[in-house]
């Protein structure tokens, strides 16, 4: 079983390529931090999260990795054989197996998108003539068999987030390492019915963000890059040695360690309109201000994990779940685990339902 993370290594390695270029040579020092207000009371929903059972009918477990909303996920479950991998959709208690891919294969399913009822989603697996092959699927997710869009993914990257695979424009975009070590960006595409995959090279190391907007992805600090791939604009968010910071074309978020703990902002993409959020907080995912609107973080209180969606409109929190195990978001919809010891029950919470 030691070939099961060749998959993972190989993505880790890319990503480490991309992402750990421009590591400081000294540590930096540390910004100086805005004054910490009080930190007040968050307000707790009235909203209440669907929920799915963290165990199939036939005993497995299911761990989702994507909701297209909140009533229906999408997860991966081992068979009850432990034999093969498989792809299943649950709504309303409902299941749908998508794919079933053999063990011996190590699949790993990856990069979730929807739109227009039709799941997208890329399948990585070992063969014999590499570390591994990625082709892009699509299924309804109202019925029907998957439909394999290309094999023809590249040396595809993932960051594990929303805009891993991006509908836009009639075509499924991804990103992929170039061939060489050169210091480019693959941008491929492939229309939403399948065919001839397109391939444009751009200097740099860029991810997707909210369309047409790229970020740039080879620094751990320092200034962001965005670049509008419609228009050719580009905006640079300056940022502080010590900071690292993640952007869309309207919010950015910093990072940085300070002898107290890791100093957590958020500011306009513009540079302005820098604001600590109060609390000990870790952010749930790598996307930045989901909707444009929420940063989903976590905090310990109590010796029990919370869930919180901090407001950038207002600078209002709102709780949303506590005493949780595994969280995710994706897209407007935040999910968690609840249970004892081990996930019992999943939940779903749509941040398009908050006031």
């Amino acid at each position: 079983m030691r070939a099961r993370p060749l998959i993972a290594l190989a993505v880790a390695l890319a990503l480490g390529g991309w992402l750990l270029a421009a590591r400081p040579a000294h540590p930096p020092v540390p910004p100086p931090q805005p004054q910490a207000a009080k930190t007040p009371a968050p307000q707790v929903v009235a909203q209440r999260p669907a929920t799915t059972p963290a165990r199939l009918a036939d005993g497995t477990a299911f761990t989702p990795q994507f909701y297209p909303d909140a009533a229906t996920a999408i997860g991966t479950v081992r068979s009850p054989d432990a034999s093969a991998e498989r792809l299943v959709l649950v709504r309303g208690g409902a299941e749908r197996e998508l794919r079933r891919v053999p063990a011996e294969r190590y699949p790993q399913f990856l990069g979730f998108a929807a739109a227009d009822g039709v799941l997208y989603w890329a399948e990585s697996t070992a063969t014999t003539a590499g570390p591994w092959e990625t082709r892009m699927w699509k299924a309804s997710l109202d019925g029907g068999a998957p439909v394999s869009l290309t094999t023809d993914a590249g040396a595809a990257v993932f960051f594990d987030s929303q805009f891993d695979l991006v509908v836009a424009e009639g075509r499924l975009h991804w990103i992929a390492a170039p061939p060489d070590d050169s210091d480019r960006t693959e941008l491929r595409s492939v229309a939403l019915g399948g065919g001839k995959v397109t391939v444009e090279s751009m200097p740099g190391r860029y991810r997707w963000t909210t369309w047409p907007w790229m970020q740039s992805a080879d620094v751990q600090s320092g200034p962001v890059e965005l670049v509008d791939r419609a228009t050719g604009q580009r905006r640079t968010v300056a940022a502080t040695a010590a900071e690292t910071l993640g952007c869309t074309p309207a919010w950015c978020r910093s990072v940085a360690a300070t002898a107290s703990g890791n100093l957590f902002q958020v500011l306009s993409a513009e540079g302005g309109d820098r604001r600590r959020i109060p609390g000990e907080v870790n952010a749930v995912t790598v996307d930045v201000g989901l909707m444009d609107r929420y940063e989903v973080l976590t905090e310990l209180a109590d010796e029990k994990v919370r869930v919180l969606a901090y407001d950038l409109r207002d600078g209002t929190t709102k709780l949303l779940a506590s005493d949780v195990g595994v969280v995710g978001a994706r897209g407007p919809v935040v999910f968690w685990s609840t249970g004892a010891a081990a996930p019992e029950t999943w939940n779903a919470l749509d941040l398009r339902t908050l006031p």
